[in-house]
């Protein structure tokens, strides 16, 4: 994998989007089958919450509470030199309940990276959930090996992990990569993790790493096992290169979002290397191999489940947006549950930058907008 690569439009999502060589068959997908008109406009977007600091996912909880993942912005300080990386406890955790909005956990690591052109990159919280014993899971990115969050001081510690807020980690995803790098199988040629959404499956937990190109299935005991590895797309003859060490023709599929749907099975997102159309949703029910559900979209970062079981899914731009390139608005596209079959949500095209998708049981579809800065926003679609 490639680090120079391994950005999300450059810049949060640090995953990985070079290509390696594989000799894994794609299993069977179905057509993309985009409606040819968008799915009628809810009401205005709502700004809930603003000044976030790098929103990640947001999701809906079991008291009906909305929680959104603040990445924060690394030290907290200056942090300009070239090639290094600067950490501080500056991530949080913000919480909407009715009239009442705050952040409730605050002091998670934070760490910035600084390119050779100057500019940074902010990881760290990714998503949350609240426990039953008013503690918060919380996996964690981290853009790097173990070696480079160890490097980085005590306080890194978290990176890397899905854990406990403030507490003990359930499972270490980077150190699951760093022992067993899942995709060289594939020709991947970097070790390299950047953990990114969670969901249960009954004591354990499913995790993708986008980097690594992985789900990871974390065990009660927090030993880690890979339960999928996910195969590398094929680009259009087109396509430019924009990724020094892929092979010609191929871009990894970088897994994002993941959700369980009604029917029980899992549902997982790939960004398709920052390619247009090359975004797959995937469904997977354990001990069976996965399929792709749904093809065509771009740039998906993440996943909902509407209250009629169709999925939600969220589009960080909406063209190829290798850097510099610009990757466009971002877009909420509703996947049918049934037939895979594509129906834009119309946004008012107030999508931009975005990261996280979540849907109240109502209807209302929540969105982190402005996801990269201190100037992020939660918006609200309201149900119509």
């Amino acid at each position: 994998m490639s680090k120079a690569s391994k950005s999300w439009a450059g810049a949060f999502l640090a995953a990985a989007v070079a290509a390696g060589l594989t000799a894994t068959a794609i299993p069977a997908q179905a057509g993309t089958r985009a409606a040819p008109a968008a799915h009628p406009p809810k009401a205005a977007p709502v700004v809930v919450a603003s000044g976030l600091h790098n929103p990640r996912a947001v999701r809906v909880q079991a008291d009906g509470s909305v929680l959104v993942t603040e990445a924060g912005n690394g030290s907290g300080g200056p942090c300009t030199t070239p090639g290094t990386r600067c950490l501080g406890l500056t991530g949080s955790l913000y919480r909407v309940k009715g009239s009442r909005q705050g952040r409730v956990v605050t002091g998670l690591p934070s760490e910035m990276g600084v390119r050779a052109d100057g500019s940074t990159a902010v990881n760290g919280a990714i998503q949350a959930e609240a426990t039953a014993k008013g503690t918060y899971r919380v996996v964690y990115g981290l853009n790097g090996t173990p070696a480079i969050r160890a490097a980085l001081g005590p306080d890194a510690a978290p990176l890397g992990t899905l854990s406990i807020a403030g507490g003990r980690a359930l499972g270490d995803l980077a150190d699951h990569e760093g022992r067993l790098d899942p995709d060289s199988v594939l020709g991947n040629n970097e070790v390299f993790s950047n953990p990114h959404n969670f969901a249960r499956d009954g004591r354990d937990f499913l995790v993708t790493d986008a980097a690594a190109n992985t789900l990871i299935r974390v065990h009660p005991d927090g030993t880690t096992t890979t339960e999928f590895v996910f195969p590398n797309s094929i680009l259009p003859a087109a396509s430019p290169a924009g990724q020094p060490l892929a092979p010609a023709g191929q871009t990894e599929a970088v897994p994002t979002g993941i959700v369980r749907g009604r029917d029980g099975a899992f549902y997982l997102a790939t960004m398709g290397g920052m390619h247009e159309g090359l975004s797959r949703v995937w469904r997977y029910v354990p001990g069976s191999r996965p399929t792709v559900f749904a093809t065509g979209l771009t740039d998906v970062t993440d996943l909902a489940l509407a209250p009629d079981g169709d999925l939600i899914a969220l589009s960080y731009g909406t063209r190829t947006s290798l850097p510099p390139a610009d990757p466009g608005p971002g877009a909420l596209t509703r996947i049918n549950k049934r037939t895979g079959a594509l129906t834009p949500i119309d946004t008012g095209n107030r999508l931009n930058m975005p990261a996280g998708v979540t849907v109240s049981r109502n209807g209302d579809i929540y969105v982190t907008n402005n996801a990269l800065g201190t100037s992020g926003q939660l918006l609200k679609f309201p149900a119509r």
